[in-house]
C-alpha cells in the first residue's frame, strides 16, 4: 500500500501566468515509513502534497494511491464554514467511509471544545479552529498522513497532547512530511526525498538534500503552528 508518483508533470496556471512545478517526477511513499520531502519555499512542496492527497491532478503521468491517504493536516480547505464542527466531522467521516460517532467522541474528548462543536465553523475563534483542524485529521485512522509544514498545533497543554498523538499515529501509520525545515525532517523521518529542478529525488541524508538545495534557501522550523487564521492557513513558528 503506497502513494506513488509516476512520471508526474504539473504546471500551475493563474490568470496569464504559468509556473512549471514538476517534470517527470517519481517517488514512492509507503504506509510503514515516515518520509520527509525537503524543499525550498516556493519550490513545489504544497503542490506535491496536494498531488499526494488527490486535491490536484497531474497534467501528465499518474499518482497512484493504494492506501487511505489523509487530507493535509490542519487544512482549512476541507471545512465548510456554514456547517458546525460536528457536521464537518460527520461529513469527513462519510467521505472516508468511517462511522462518525467514535471519531466525533474522540475529537470532543481530545479538544475539550464542549458546546463549540455545535456552532458554525466560521464562528470559531483561532484556538477553537486550530484544535478542531489538527484533531480532526489525526482522529481518522488513515494509512498515510500528509503534512505540509504544520505537524503539531495549538498552545500549552493542547500542543503537548497533539505531539503525543502524532507520535502514537507514527507507530501505526506512515507519514509524508513536506517541509522546508531540515531540523523537522531530521527529527522524525527515516526516508528522504527533496524537490529540485522540477523533480522529486531520493536522498541518503538530510545533509545531502540540504547541500543540494542550499542551506540559505531553507528554514529551521519545528513543524509547530500556534494557530490557524481565518483563511485556514497555519501561522508557522520558525525559530532560528
Amino acid at each position: 500500500m503506497t502513494v506513488t508518483f509516476l512520471n508526474v508533470h504539473k504546471t500551475l496556471r493563474q490568470k496569464n501566468k504559468r509556473t512549471k512545478v514538476f517534470e517527470a517526477a517519481h517517488a514512492v511513499f509507503a504506509p510503514g515509513s515516515i518520509t520527509g520531502i525537503l524543499a525550498a519555499p516556493g519550490a513545489g512542496k504544497t503542490t506535491a502534497a496536494n498531488l499526494a492527497t488527490g486535491k490536484l491532478r497531474p497534467d501528465l503521468g499518474r499518482v497512484q494511491r493504494s492506501s487511505l491517504v489523509s487530507f493535509p493536516v490542519a487544512s482549512g480547505g476541507v471545512f465548510n464554514g456554514s456547517l458546525t464542527g460536528r457536521e464537518n466531522l460527520a461529513f469527513l467521516c462519510r467521505v472516508f467511509g468511517f462511522d462518525p460517532r467514535p471519531i466525533i467522541k474522540f475529537v470532543l474528548d481530545f479538544t475539550e471544545l464542549g458546546p463549540a462543536i455545535d456552532k458554525p465553523f466560521k464562528l470559531y475563534n483561532r484556538d477553537e479552529r486550530t484544535k478542531l483542524m489538527f484533531a480532526s485529521c489525526y482522529a481518522i485512522p488513515f494509512d498515510i498522513y500528509v503534512v505540509d509544514e504544520a505537524m503539531v498545533g495549538g498552545r500549552g497543554q493542547f500542543r503537548n497532547k497533539c505531539d503525543e498523538l502524532v507520535r502514537e499515529r507514527m507507530r501505526t501509520a506512515g507519514f509524508a512530511v513536506f517541509s522546508s525545515s531540515p531540523s523537522l525532517l531530521r527529527k522524525y523521518c527515516s526516508e528522504l526525498y527533496f524537490i529540485d529542478k522540477l523533480g522529486l529525488h531520493k536522498a541518503a541524508s538530510i545533509e545531502e538534500a540540504a547541500a543540494i538545495i542550499g542551506e540559505a534557501n531553507l528554514t529551521n522550523g519545528e513543524g509547530y503552528s500556534e494557530s490557524v487564521n481565518d483563511s485556514g492557513d497555519s501561522d508557522i513558528i520558525n525559530p532560528r
